[in-house]
Formats: structure tokens, sequence, C-alpha cells
């Protein structure tokens, strides 16, 4: 009776085992999350995959921009849409604009705008930086020979006359104060520094300029006003500036001043652009003083840092005003 008892005892217990091995084996097919008894690792239901969101942020950098004399008159008499329709769209599909102002924003009257004038004294309608702004522009340069032609009166008034107008403005004449800009867009940092060769002096602190706001920014670009007019060649001491400028943090160099469109170079993986000539001007005598660079610069911000992708645009520069010409631009 007892061994009867016993007998029965194994039977259930085996039934029992059988049942919870079935009802384990049921729950983990039914649950791929279940921890494994033997091993403990867990068994995701399906592989998990990070995407790296890449963020970037598109630049626009074009030349020299003089907004006096017979550029002043066709503005005057044509409107400034009239001048500048030909650009328009690629300033506008840019998130930063920038341009180098050959010249004050003053209330003074012009000088260069009458018959036969030979004076190079530039100054510009204040009118004209609102629509600029309105236009797409975002930052104007300053480190150039025109900019303090009515002073240092005449170069206050042009600060205060681009901030109030909504853009930023960065350079000074004599490299000694305010030589950078730092903008952010799309969670990218880009940094601007000025220099302005012809002042000969201050350039250490062009250079401590640079090193200080390297730390602070995604992107770098150092923008000379420098070289020879009318060269397209640069000159031993620009090949030596902007190797300078490079060793101590610029990702690229973007010059000025020539009035027409300079050699590309390279180094240490950087480029260098010597020259983006003429943007608005009435430099009416040679195609070369009618033909300017835009440089289109994308940068990417990326799991590997940031990459940059660079565009040149050509334009045209006459009495209609300047525009942009559908093909590439090439050595």
């Amino acid at each position: 009776m007892n061994g009867k008892k016993i007998n029965n005892k194994i039977i259930i217990l085996s039934i029992l085992s059988i049942l919870l091995i079935l009802f384990i084996l049921f729950f983990a097919k039914n649950n791929p999350k279940v921890i494994s008894i033997e091993n403990t690792k867990i068994y995701p239901e399906k592989e998990i995959i990070k995407k790296v969101k890449t963020e970037s942020v598109k630049i626009i950098i074009v030349g020299d921009m003089m907004l006096d004399r017979n550029v002043r008159n066709i503005i005057n008499k044509k409107g400034f849409d009239y001048f500048f329709s030909g650009v328009k769209d690629i300033i506008n599909n840019a998130d930063i604009a920038v341009a180098n102002l050959e010249g004050p924003f003053t209330d003074n009257p012009s000088k260069t705008n009458i018959p036969h004038s030979k004076s190079l004294q530039f100054t510009f309608d204040t009118k004209l930086a609102k629509e600029l702004a309105d236009f797409g522009f975002d930052i104007l340069g300053l480190s150039n020979n025109h900019t303090k032609n009515f002073g240092n009166e005449g170069f206050e008034m042009t600060k205060k006359v681009i901030s109030s107008s909504s853009m930023l403005y960065y350079g000074d004449p004599d490299n000694k104060s305010e030589n950078s800009v730092i903008i952010e867009k799309n969670n990218i940092k880009i940094g601007f520094v000025g220099f302005h060769e012809f002042t000969y002096v201050n350039f250490d602190k062009v250079i401590s300029e640079i090193k200080a706001i390297r730390e602070k920014v995604d992107v770098l670009i150092v923008t000379p006003h420098w070289g020879v007019e009318y060269n397209s060649q640069p000159t031993e001491k620009q090949i030596k500036l902007a190797k300078e400028f490079i060793d101590n943090g610029a990702d690229i160099v973007v010059g000025t001043h020539s009035h027409i469109i300079g050699d590309i170079g390279e180094y240490n993986n950087k480029k260098i652009y010597y020259s983006l000539g003429n943007f608005a001007f009435d430099q009416y005598f040679s195609k070369e003083t009618m033909t300017g660079m835009g440089l289109q610069i994308e940068a990417k911000k990326g799991v590997n840092g940031i990459e940059l992708d660079y565009k040149q645009i050509l334009f045209e520069i006459d009495t209609k005003g300047v525009r942009a010409v559908d093909k590439q631009y090439s050595l």
C-alpha cells in the first residue's frame, strides 16, 4: 500500500515536472525577452540600430562689394533689386551669406558719381544696408583699404548702420579690434577672422584672434584683404601668410582685393582661395574685372566630425548688375 502511494507521488511529480518544462518552453517561445537560466543573456526581439543625424550649414562668400560711383547711379535709376536680381536665389538659399564691404555707410554725399571724378573715396547710402539684410546677407567684412574712406567717424557709423540693419560685421582696417565674429546655424558654429595687409600693423593680433576662437567654433574661415591688384598669382608674402593662418587654426582662407579671380591653392589639405574677385563693382574695362567668384561652402557635422564641401560659382558684372553664370569655375 505504501509502495502504491510512493508510485503515485512519483507519477504526479513527473507529470508536474513535464508540465513545468512545457510551460517554460511555451513562455520562452512567446516572450523572446526572457532571461536564459543557463547563461543569463537577454535575447532582444530585434536589433536596435542607432541613427546619427548629420547637421549641415550652407555658406556663400562673395568678393568686393562697392556701392558707390556707377553702381550707385544704376541702383538710383533702376533699383536695388534690378542690380542684384541675378544672384537672389544664391544668396537666399544660403544659411550664411558674407561679403567684403569695400567702403563705409555714411550720410556724406558721394564724391565719385560726379562726371569725370577720379576720386576713390567711397561712401554708400545707409538705406542700402537694410536692403542687403532683407536680400539675405548676414555678415559684412570690414578689413579693407576703403572702410575708413571717411575716417574713424565714417567707420563707426558703418558699424552702427550694419548692426541696426540686423547684420553682423567683423574686421578692422587697422587689424586692431573686433577682428572676428562667430555665428551659429543648425547647431554648427562658424568663425570668421579678417585681416588687412596694407595697414602693415597688428598681424600678431590677427594670429592671436585665430588661436583664441579656434576652440570655440566648428569651422574657422580667415578672409584676408591682400595681394596685388589685377594679378591672379599670389605673392610670396601671401603664400607665407596663408600657411601661417592655417598653421594657427584656419580651416580655409578666402581672400579679396585684386578685383580679379585669383589662384586656388592648398596647404595641409586646407583650401586657399587667393581672391574671389569683384562681386558688385563698376570696373568695366576688362573681362577679368567683370567676372567674379562666389564660394559656396557646405559644412556637414556628423559622427566623424566636420566635413567641408566646396562649389565655385561664377558671376558676371556689368551695367545691368551682377548675375550668376550657369557653369563651374575652373583654372
